[in-house]
């Protein structure tokens, strides 16, 4: 199984979140509930230290997706890719 990254802020926190109650996830991250609630839906924009809280248990699963060869071995192969795509210039997304 791929690791795939959150690319909003709806997925990187409601993945971080993971099965916790947004009151108890609110609660870990000293916000309000509401607010919680308001950052999950985009309706607001969470601040830096509710983003960086997420960003840094992204980064530790992705450590442990790491730890498997055959991951760690593709996601070389997938940056590889990338980098001869910009020598060559045709980046691609």
């Amino acid at each position: 199984m791929s690791f795939r990254f959150p690319t909003t802020q709806r997925e990187l926190l409601t993945r971080v979140r993971g099965d916790r109650s947004q009151k108890e996830f609110a609660q870990l991250l000293e916000v309000d509930r509401t607010c919680l609630s308001r950052y999950e839906t985009e309706k607001l924009g969470a601040p830096t230290s509710v983003i960086n809280h997420c960003l840094r248990a992204i980064a530790a699963q992705a450590g442990e997706a790491d730890a498997d060869p055959v991951l760690r071995a593709l996601m070389h192969t997938r940056e590889a890719i990338r980098e001869l795509e910009v020598a060559a210039g045709t980046p691609k997304n």
